[in-house]
């Protein structure tokens, strides 16, 4: 009986071992959590980046990572998010760099007007030694920088037909609400015009205002071709995005994750910003089937813009600490923008 006893308890003592090793192993194996987000439609190009970036990392990690996106501001607006990607309430987000300036003084000199006003000059920046030390820099901040994309060269969408910075000082803009864009706009000695985004489409068809601005992908998107007839692509601005996740949870991953996250970013980014490029071109498409006049600006025309917004560098220059100075002064002459240095 005793006997009989003792190999009962014997027998639960090895199912109780067996369940608590089983049990210890799984939390062992258990996926990492990573979450991220993006403010806007999961459509549109910082969407679609952010999609890329969910796949490839659950693929290229393996169930070491589980990777979730959550777009149309489920974690929060875009200042929210950067503070619990900081904090690390959350793990990371898609970054677009007009916000981003406001955590990270420096990053905004890429939104400096005209500055990456050819598709050349982005694709030749994220790829350069420059472009590598930009992402590097946000760390001191408490992010770590993973790869670029965007959402394409701005333009002015209009109702009414321009061809000169004369003709367009004459019109009612709405603009963004981006500190370097209204600086933009007041230079040009364009009057810009605060109208909510969800608000522009009537206002565009009711004549409140003559025109916008954005890239002609996000027209086509947003059905704008239904009510603007011209679009003069000035490539006064284009929309960067950085991908960031909070420095502190990625310092933390095992050696061999890091190296399958990174990978797996840095493919997204790649893909991502060639599959804009591509919207965009097909954004053209979409204007000259609508029959949207599609008007070039003048090498005169654009000198004479370029020229005024020389203030603006100014300004944002004069607010960056000695970093961010240096940082700017790099990104200048990758960029062949000539910026006098002398005084500042």
């Amino acid at each position: 009986m005793f006997a009989k006893k003792a190999l009962i308890l014997r027998t639960l003592l090895i199912v109780f071992a067996c369940c608590f090793f089983m049990a210890g192993n799984a939390d062992a194996q258990k996926a990492i959590s990573f979450k991220f987000g993006f403010v806007s439609n999961a459509k549109l190009q910082g969407g679609l980046y952010g999609s890329l970036v969910e796949k490839y990392v659950n693929e290229y990690c393996k169930g070491k990572i589980e990777a979730k996106f959550f777009p149309s501001a489920l974690l929060g607006t875009d200042p929210e998010m950067m503070d619990k990607t900081k904090l690390g309430l959350i793990q990371g987000m898609v970054s677009p760099l007009n916000v981003f300036g406001n955590a990270v003084p420096y990053v905004d000199v890429l939104m400096l007007p005209f500055l990456s006003n050819t598709w050349d000059k982005v694709f030749k920046f994220v790829d350069s030694p420059v472009g590598q030390e930009f992402l590097q820099g946000v760390e001191k901040y408490g992010y770590k920088g993973f790869g670029y994309s965007g959402y394409g060269m701005s333009g002015l969408e209009t109702t009414k037909k321009a061809t000169t910075l004369e003709e367009f000082q004459k019109m009612k803009f709405r603009v963004a609400e981006s500190p370097v864009l209204k600086k933009t706009f007041e230079a040009l000695k364009i009057t810009p015009m605060v109208i909510q985004f969800p608000d522009l489409y009537e206002a565009l068809k009711q004549g409140v205002v003559d025109g916008c601005d954005m890239p002609a992908d996000v027209a086509v998107f947003v059905k704008f071709t239904e009510v603007i007839k011209f679009f003069v692509p000035t490539n006064h601005n284009f929309g960067w995005y950085m991908f960031i996740t909070n420095k502190a949870w990625f310092d933390k991953l095992p050696a061999d994750v890091k190296t399958q996250f990174t990978a797996a970013v840095k493919r997204a980014s790649k893909e991502s910003l060639q599959n804009s490029y591509n919207a965009e071109m097909a954004a053209l498409k979409v204007f000259k089937d609508k029959g949207i006049e599609v008007i070039p600006l003048s090498t005169e025309e654009f000198n004479k813009m370029s020229n005024l917004t020389k203030s603006v560098y100014d300004w944002r220059v004069k607010s960056y600490d000695d970093y961010g100075k240096k940082m700017a002064k790099k990104v200048f002459e990758q960029m062949g923008y000539k910026y006098d240095w002398s005084g500042k």
